[in-house]
């Protein structure tokens, strides 16, 4: 099996100091698989923890994935156990130039629980970097996302999507 790591952090704009981003961090075996230009769409990502299907997971800040050479999304798909992918590599090329000759398809396979389990603390987190993000500039939060959206995003469910109550009342 594949190990999969993801992240969200925080980042200042160095040209506008009071304005930041949210950026997802997927790592597969301890290595990125995408280029520092390339994005993590959190809607496709989130979406693909419970739900098969081609999600274009990897993309561009502009929410196109084609302005970073990516034609294909992530061909994902679900067992009771795990989640595979099916991907090219490279995942992005310049448009328009002829793909390298040791581009293949890629299949990774990642333990379901630890997938649905890394992406549910990223999407945590990144929920609440948002929620201390609490300068007058501007918070980027993924490509054609608003703050609202992604504080809304849920890891969807087959019986429609859920937030997790507390099962006992707690004092604070």
């Amino acid at each position: 099996m594949n190990e999969i790591r993801i992240t969200a952090t925080l980042s200042l704009d160095e040209k506008h100091p009071d304005d930041a981003y949210i950026d997802f961090n997927l790592s597969v075996d301890g290595q990125y698989l995408h280029d520092v230009n390339v994005y993590i769409d959190p809607v496709d990502l989130v979406t693909s923890s419970t739900m098969s299907g081609e999600f274009f997971i990897y993309t561009c800040d502009c929410g196109n994935p084609s302005c970073q050479g990516i034609e294909d999304g992530v061909m994902v798909s679900h067992t009771d156990d795990t989640v595979k992918w099916r991907l090219r590599n490279p995942i992005s090329w310049p448009p328009g130039d002829p793909l390298p000759e040791w581009a293949h398809d890629a299949e990774l396979t990642f333990d379901k629980a630890v997938y649905v389990s890394q992406i549910a603390m990223a999407l945590d987190h990144a929920k609440r970097l948002v929620r201390g993000f609490t300068t007058p500039g501007i918070l980027w939060v993924g490509p054609d996302l608003t703050k609202e959206a992604l504080l809304a995003l849920e890891i969807p469910q087959y019986d429609g999507f859920f937030a997790l109550e507390p099962r006992k009342h707690a004092i604070h």
